[in-house]
């Protein structure tokens, strides 16, 4: 699982580069007015356009249809973006959204120098909010956006439940103790032109290191929807990913099932997974399929997904030398490639995760430092198919 190996140390270096864009000028400045139209009051839930039970994004559905003859006037929006049309077979093609975190830094240039070398721009960069108190993941997270003002594609920002180490605050969160504070987040991503963007909202929740791991089904998905209500109070305009960790839901965690867990089709926009070649790693096609089809697996949720009506989304993947296959696998960005074109369809977006971080996944693919494991094959297969 992703989490046990660099989720912890994830959070620590995102604390730590939060305080070094301070002390180097960037700053977290928060602005108090709004940049783009007219909010609602605070404590109402505007439903979402996008995801909902009464209108889900599909490539049925009116939004793609609207979408068929024109490219999105905004490369930015998230919603104009997922709602392009994409037909099974290829990958991206067209209109396909694939992407990856910035490495080492959250930001345009790390972003750009990883899609260079595969030969293709990102459409999608994934970053994450620093999360070492309320303030700093919600008002104080500006740092987030800035770091990426100059990225031409759409962004999908990973948003714990409660800051790091603060689990007990979950209870708190589900009575709406803190619903200021998300309200302050979607207003936040407005003032940096940043409200039309993807929020995996207290993603791997299901991983056991989370500090949002969902021990009490009831506690976790009354906190997500306070948290959903409150964003978009102020911020209508993002798109809310429920995302899971996959191959394995303990069994103290939603009742062993991550979907226990769901807050239900109002509250999400985007069903996505976090699928890495790691307990169990895939040495074959055969067994990649078994793993996809498997509880907790890549298949498995977005049968869930298209049962909701939902899109779908893999915000996290990649190779795991570290892990049990103890090498680099091609053949897994092979089985990838052939999966995300096998449901293009319905892939809202995938957004590959570089990782050279010590104790994590060690997944990067073009990084040639020397604290990074080289995994040239993969490497080489990538660019060559996406």
């Amino acid at each position: 699982m992703a989490g046990e190996r660099w989720g912890g140390r994830r959070s620590l270096l995102l604390a730590v580069f939060a305080t070094l864009v301070l002390l180097t000028g960037l700053g977290i400045g928060v602005a108090t007015t709004g940049t783009g139209g007219t909010s609602p009051e605070p404590g109402t839930a505007p439903a979402s356009s996008v995801g909902t039970s009464a209108s889900p994004v599909a490539p049925h559905a009116s939004a793609r249809a609207s979408a068929r003859t024109v490219k999105p006037s905004d490369p930015r929006s998230a919603r104009q973006l997922v709602a392009l049309p994409r037909a099974d077979g290829t990958w991206p093609g067209d209109h396909g959204i694939s992407g990856v975190n910035g490495d080492p830094i959250f930001d345009t240039a790390h972003v750009n120098a990883f899609c260079s070398a595969r030969g293709r721009p990102c459409r999608v960069a994934q970053t994450y909010t620093d999360r070492t108190s309320w303030e700093s993941m919600t008002r104080g997270t500006g740092w987030t956006f800035e770091l990426l003002s100059d990225f031409d594609g759409m962004l999908v920002v990973s948003q714990g439940l409660v800051p790091t180490g603060a689990k007990d605050e979950l209870p708190a969160c589900a009575r709406g103790e803190h619903d200021a504070d998300w309200r302050a987040f979607g207003t936040l991503m407005r003032t940096h032109y940043r409200a039309d963007s993807v929020v995996r909202l207290g993603w791997e929740f299901n991983e056991t290191t989370s500090s949002w791991r969902a021990d009490d089904p009831q506690t976790w998905i009354s906190c997500y929807r306070r948290a959903a209500d409150n964003i978009r109070a102020t911020n209508p305009d993002v798109l809310l990913d429920w995302t899971i960790n996959a191959h394995n839901t303990p069994a103290g965690v939603c009742g062993g099932v991550s979907t226990n867990c769901y807050p239900g089709d109002d509250y999400v926009d985007i069903v996505g997974i976090d699928n890495y070649d790691h307990f169990p790693w895939s040495p074959t096609k055969a067994a990649f399929d078994r793993t996809a089809a498997r509880p907790e697996g890549l298949t498995w949720l977005y049968d869930f997904a298209r049962r909701h009506g939902k899109p779908f989304a893999v915000g996290e993947w990649g190779v795991v030398p570290t892990g049990d296959a103890g090498r680099e696998n091609p053949g897994f960005v092979t089985w990838m490639h052939e999966w995300f074109a096998a449901h293009a369809a319905h892939l809202a977006y995938e957004a590959y995760f570089s990782d050279c971080g010590a104790g994590g996944v060690q997944s990067s693919l073009f990084r040639t430092d020397d604290q990074c494991l080289k995994n040239p094959e993969s490497a080489a297969r990538y660019a060559d198919l996406f």
